[in-house]
């Protein structure tokens, strides 16, 4: 039998000083290149040029003292070398001279790189971080309209002797270039609509972060499928940057369909349209269906962006619902128009309703009845997280007040604050997820207020190891005899889970839940525990959970449900 084959390599060795010195050593020899058949006269040879590079890479550290010793053989498989490194004491930064003239050094363009250039006195001279101060230099003046800025002085003056060294980096920005004609090219909107995402016009000082900002709101809105903002760097006219903006229109009809399945709605049937762009002011119209086991949901929406066409949005839009759980029924119908907003320099979302709704309901064996209702409404909401469909960090809020005064024509009066808030946090080898919302209404008769309007508790999102809506204040039903789940005015709910991701797409969890809907200042929180399985999925993790339901008689309970973690 034949002995397998290997490969044998040359084995080189760096010793003494720092791990980061013999790595800085180990890449700056070429040696290394060479066979194990390389010819002892050759390998010899390259030993001259081994000295220069092992100076050359303790230098870059600033290690300007160092000595060496080398040991080079060879037996009949390869040849070897040991290096061993007397490094000494390194040279210190004692003196540094940054200074940014020309018009850059009166904006205050640069100020960010003279507050922490990253480099302090009593620093190790590190040649690395010289360059990278250097570089930043430039990035900032590309970024900012300096195209002629160039060094006047760069230089690091090393004194051997007195293990010091003065850094000194001049930079004149020379003029800031400015923004030129902005070139539309398009095929589906207006043109004076496009121009309304922009936030910088010819004439302002150039800078890159709106150009970025710019195509990141076009590829938001949902019209183009291709978007290219390009400055004509190479075309510059004078001391302007021609600007072009090319937009490749999406199809203007699209359609979806889907199902799915989650313990609270049972199977689930999703259809869904959109007319992109209506017309060419960029109205838009959408409509979606959605048919589960516990009820239906239809809603159709036309929506007007409007002066700000990323960040405000006037919508008209009209729905309806019908859910059935075990102790209530529900028909609702909806017409209203809400008005959304954000600012520029924030992620927060305001969001302004008025909805008229029309609601039949059944609790129990009670008789059908029929609620008018005028709800006015704010609701104000952000997320922020690390933007993968796995969030190791982040947190989301949702904060509504809403009511119905009866002086606008409702057949009940109330008002209703909601909150929830949601937060991820990286814990040793995992990840904790924190959750609570809660509600208040105020309203005279808890009769008098619709189903839809009440607080219920329990289900894949509420206190898990508890059918959906199964937790709240109860009644009688004079049919039956029986205690039935009638909702209430107010609402907590809690939750910790702790989960660790075992594989690239999977994770295991524990949790704790516990809450309820109540109509009074006493609340008996319903508890529950169990463990649950994640599958990280494109769209976010798809859950399995075991919970059991540790207060009344629910034993344990299966949790199918999927979505995003905030």
């Amino acid at each position: 039998m034949l002995a397998p084959f290997t490969w044998a390599a040359p084995d080189i060795k760096v010793e003494g000083g720092g791990s980061a010195l013999r790595e800085n050593v180990r890449n700056f020899l070429s040696i290394g290149e060479e066979p194990c058949d390389t010819a002892l006269w050759r390998l010899r040879a390259r030993m001259r040029e081994l000295e220069s590079q092992v100076q050359s890479a303790a230098q870059a550290l600033g290690y300007y003292h160092l000595e060496s010793e080398r040991e080079l053989s060879r037996d009949d498989e390869c040849w070897s070398l040991t290096i061993t490194l007397h490094p000494g004491e390194p040279v210190h930064v004692t003196e540094m001279d940054f200074r940014v003239k020309g018009e850059g050094g009166e904006d205050g363009t640069f100020q960010s790189i003279l507050e922490e250039p990253n480099l302090e006195k009593g620093d190790v001279l590190h040649h690395g971080h010289y360059e990278s101060l250097k570089s930043r230099f430039n990035v900032v003046a590309s970024a900012n309209g300096y195209f002629e800025g160039q060094f006047e002085r760069a230089r690091v003056t090393v004194d051997r002797d007195e293990y010091s060294a003065r850094v000194e980096l001049v930079y004149n920005t020379g003029p800031r270039y400015q923004f030129g004609e902005i070139n539309l090219k398009h095929d589906v909107l207006k043109e004076s609509f496009v121009r309304r995402y922009l936030t910088f016009e010819p004439g302002e000082p150039y800078d890159t972060d709106p150009l970025l900002a710019l195509k990141s709101r076009l590829n938001a809105a949902n019209y183009f499928r291709s978007v290219r903002v390009t400055p004509q760097l190479q075309g510059l006219e004078g001391e302007r940057v021609p600007v072009d903006i090319e937009l490749e229109g999406r199809k203007r009809h699209a359609y979806s369909a889907g199902v799915g399945y989650a313990t609270d709605t049972g199977a689930r049937l999703l259809l869904g349209y959109e007319n992109r762009y209506v017309n060419r002011s960029g109205h838009w119209f959408n409509a979606d269906l959605q048919i589960s086991e516990v009820g239906a949901n239809v809603e159709a929406s036309y929506n007007i962006p409007m002066t700000r066409p990323a960040h405000e949005t006037l919508r008209f839009y009209s729905g309806y619902q019908r859910e059935e759980t075990d102790n209530t029924d529900s028909d609702v119908t909806t017409l209203g128009t809400s008005y959304t907003r954000s600012e520029e320099d924030s992620d927060w979302l305001q969001t302004y309703s008025l909805n008229f709704e029309r609601e039949y309901y059944e609790v129990g064996g009670e008789p059908e009845q029929r609620s008018d209702l005028l709800i006015p409404a704010f609701s104000l909401s952000r997320t922020r997280s690390d933007g993968s469909n796995y969030p190791t960090s982040g947190w989301s809020f949702l904060g509504r007040i809403s009511g119905s005064p009866s002086s606008l024509g409702s057949d009940t009066s109330f008002v209703q604050l909601y909150g929830r808030i949601k937060g991820i946090y990286g814990i040793g080898p995992g990840r904790v997820l924190l959750r609570m919302e809660g509600g208040i209404t105020e309203v005279g008769e808890l009769g008098d207020l619709p189903v839809s309007q009440r607080f219920f508790a329990g289900g894949d999102a509420s206190v898990r190891g508890y059918e959906y809506k199964s937790i709240g204040p109860t009644d009688i039903n004079p049919q039956t005899g029986d205690p039935i789940v009638v909702g209430g005015r107010n609402l907590i709910t809690q939750s910790v889970e702790y989960d660790y991701r075992f594989k690239s797409n999977w994770a295991v969890a524990a949790f704790f839940d516990q809450g309820n809907a109540f109509d009074h200042s006493d609340v008996n929180m319903m508890r529950s525990a169990g463990i649950g399985f994640r599958w990280i999925s494109p769209i976010g993790p798809v859950r399995v959970d075991f919970a059991r339901a540790l207060d009344g008689h629910e034993g344990w309970r299966l949790h199918l449900s999927m979505g995003p973690d905030l």
